[in-house]
């Protein structure tokens, strides 16, 4: 349901833009920053498109993403625990930062969630969430069994 908190063993994926990335592919820190005109950062529950295993997942965020936006061809899609994130930035924020990472739906895309708490000038904060990528996945499927 639309704001609810999403259990701290659940996964969320993060598109992150070869922008983000660095020239071997390695998201960074800056894929987790906060736009100006934003009040959190989006990403999806992994867990509520309820599918057998992350192969599968990754294939449905793949086509919830190019129906929002063009996937460019070295941006990756991370794969974080939601438990993993709170406990981390608390402990290791200077003021002990509670970040909350909350179920914002939206029609063509039921799986929308977002990570709260921080704000566009809190680079740290992305620094430290990027750290905790669990995986990471071409955004683009390539035809390689990994996919």
């Amino acid at each position: 349901m639309k704001g609810d908190p999403l259990p701290q063993q659940s996964h969320i994926s993060r598109y992150c833009s070869a922008l983000h990335c660095t020239e071997n592919g390695q998201v960074t820190g800056r894929a987790f920053q906060v736009r100006t005109t934003e009040e959190y950062l989006s990403v999806n529950w992994l867990e509520f498109l309820q599918l057998n295993d992350r192969k599968e997942e990754i294939k449905e965020i793949r086509k919830i993403l190019a129906s929002k936006l063009t996937l460019g061809a070295k941006a990756k899609i991370a794969v974080l625990n939601v438990g993993e994130i709170i406990d981390f930035i608390r402990s290791q924020s200077a003021d002990g930062r509670n970040m909350s990472v909350l179920h914002e739906p939206e029609e063509d895309d039921p799986s929308h969630s977002g990570i709260y708490g921080y704000g566009y000038d809190d680079q740290l904060i992305a620094f430290l969430i990027a750290e905790l990528i669990k995986e990471a996945y071409p955004a683009r499927q390539t035809g390689n069994a990994i996919d």
